[in-house]
């Protein structure tokens, strides 16, 4: 059994750089997009809820930081290293993956990768940009998009109407 909590207090207290905008608050809208996302499509649940710990636990600001998901990663192989949780190495490698190119890679055939990224990207409204159904990485992400734009969701009500979608 993997400790979440444990693990998300380790990260946040090992984080170079204090922020509202990719901080808790983020990480945990990451992990219940991710959830649910995971809960539909048959995702790697475990890995999901990893990923939103882990994807932006090394950024240096909330600029441009290309290597931030390279260093979260790295961080996830020294937490897995130091016991801090215990996952094979098929399901490492998913989440290793993952977070090193969350923000480069816009497609991925693994639906528990594609999960990830959209569950970080169903969360860009909290820094104004309305969700673009293109960009998304599973069909269903493209949908909640879609939807959204179609409810006019404003972008800073984004996470309370994700909240509220009844998907199947």
């Amino acid at each position: 059994m993997i400790d979440f909590a444990a693990i998300m207090e380790h990260a946040f207290a090992n984080r170079p750089y204090e922020s509202d905008i990719h901080g808790i608050e983020h990480w945990h809208q990451v992990e219940y997009n991710g959830m649910m996302l995971a809960s539909i499509l048959g995702a790697d649940v475990d890995i999901v809820r990893l990923f939103s710990i882990f994807h932006d636990s090394k950024r240096f600001d909330d600029g441009h930081d290309p290597e931030h998901g390279e260093r979260g990663a790295e961080f996830a192989k020294e937490c897995r290293e130091a016991k801090l949780f215990e996952i094979d190495d098929e399901r490492f490698e998913k989440l290793y993956h993952a977070c090193k190119f969350h923000t480069h890679e816009r497609k991925n055939d693994d639906i528990t990768i594609a999960c990830c990224y959209d569950a970080d990207r169903l969360d860009l409204g909290r820094v104004g940009f309305p969700l673009d159904p293109e960009k998304m990485a599973t069909s269903l992400g493209s949908r909640i998009a879609k939807q959204s734009l179609k409810e006019r969701v404003s972008v800073f009500a984004m996470r309370e109407w994700i909240k509220t979608l009844n998907l199947p």
